[in-house]
């Protein structure tokens, strides 16, 4: 195969843009005969195929003028500028393509990112930075998709999620790119750009060193100090608190668990997943639940209610179901009377709360701090959503910048 970016190949390149522009322009016609309404949402896309028409127009002229004066050496920087023009816009053409045969929902949504951040990268850019998407450089699974570790040109680490081909890929896909392309927080991880092409959907993100929470929490095999542990857990609240209150709408992540925050090489944690999330517009107080998210053991009662109000405060309630586990360094997985948030609260509600906390092992130094994570879960955890604290709230109780007072039964719904 014919390296693209041999400049001997500049009028192959080109009749290959020509190629495309055709199919281009038969799309564009085919949007245009839309309705008014669907002209109005792909006018983005609409104003990109305009900018790629004058682009060629330009390639095409300066094509003429070298050919006409003949290919020789003191022009060889010309036609490589020229070669990688030609590129860009086939790549450009490529993408403009897959979001004007997408889904009506997906173009208008793709149509709007098209002038701005984002990157849309190609399917071919996603298998150079992976290695042709390497099993070895295979870094996770699960039900969403396949990750893989790769790095851009110039060595920098990425992360590339490839989305498993289900029916709601498009709406994974869209909340994910929704949420990261307009939010900015260090504890939340950055989105580089995505893929969407007709045979993969991909999402490009910061590499994160240390993986997830989850396999540091429960094994710790680097041997982190438990306050390192609540120190973490200060830092995904501060990103939670920005979802729910530091963006233009309420953000709910919808599937906060410990699994789903990656740990950059200082062990700072940065919140991801968000292909459950939702926008509640800031004039808006709930948003009704139309299908089931979230995982079993972090979920709040109310999720497992179809049709019902979901605030912000499901989030918090995963949140507590984490510190549960920040406490005791482990997996919330056991049922029944031996299942560990009711043996937290059994033993507060006793009086004897530092009995279950030097079973976690927690040292006398870092009681206090125990002693506080422990009644912030129990807040976090109330059957009852109007109950529960604030994200905000819970970063100043565990910055102990206001005290935490004495919580009541969190598993027992409240008669008021």
């Amino acid at each position: 195969m014919d390296d693209i970016r041999n400049v001997a190949n500049l009028e192959q390149n080109f009749g290959k843009l020509l190629d495309k522009m055709v199919i281009l322009d038969r799309l564009r016609d085919q949007v245009e005969r839309k309705s008014e309404l669907h002209r109005k949402d792909m006018a983005g896309w609409l104003h990109d195929v305009e900018g790629i028409v004058r682009d060629v127009e330009e390639i095409q002229s300066k094509l003429n003028e070298l050919i006409r004066h003949g290919f020789r050496i003191s022009n060889l920087n010309d036609r490589n500028q020229l070669n990688m023009k030609i590129i860009d816009n086939l790549k450009a053409v490529n993408v403009l393509q897959e979001v004007g045969n997408a889904s009506p929902e997906v173009r208008a949504f793709l149509s709007d990112l098209a002038i701005g951040q984002p990157k849309a990268f190609t399917q071919a850019e996603l298998r150079s930075f992976t290695s042709q998407f390497l099993e070895s450089n295979k870094i996770g699974s699960d039900w969403f998709g396949h990750v893989y570790k790769g790095k851009f040109r110039d060595s920098k680490q990425l992360t590339v999620k490839v989305l498993a081909e289900k029916d709601v890929v498009e709406e994974i896909f869209m909340a994910e790119v929704r949420t990261l392309s307009n939010t900015s927080h260090r504890n939340l991880v950055k989105l580089y750009g995505y893929c969407f092409e007709r045979d993969i959907k991909a999402l490009v993100y910061e590499y994160m060193e240390n993986g997830s929470f989850d396999k540091i929490l429960y094994k710790n095999p680097r041997n982190l100090e438990w306050n390192e542990f609540y120190s973490i857990a200060i830092k995904i609240a501060k990103g939670l608190a920005y979802l729910h209150d530091g963006c233009d709408d309420h953000i709910i992540h919808h599937d906060v668990k410990a699994a789903n925050v990656l740990l950059d090489n200082k062990f700072s944690p940065k919140i991801t997943d968000f292909g459950v999330a939702k926008l509640i517009e800031k004039d808006r107080s709930h948003l009704t639940l139309t299908r089931t998210r979230g995982t079993p053991g972090y979920k709040a009662p109310e999720m497992w209610i179809p049709s019902s109000r979901i605030t912000c405060s499901c989030d918090v309630y995963s949140f507590g179901m984490m510190l549960f586990e920040v406490l005791g360094m482990r997996e919330n997985n056991q049922k029944g009377q031996g299942w560990f948030p009711l043996q937290v609260w059994k033993e507060f509600e006793k009086g004897e709360l530092d009995n279950i906390i030097e079973k976690c092992g927690i040292k006398e130094k870092d009681k206090e701090k125990a002693r506080v994570l422990a009644k912030v879960a129990l807040w976090c955890a109330q059957f009852t959503p109007e109950l529960r604290p604030s994200m905000s709230t819970v970063v100043k109780m565990l910055e102990m910048e206001i005290p935490v007072k004495n919580p009541t039964d969190p598993f027992t719904p409240s008669t008021k």
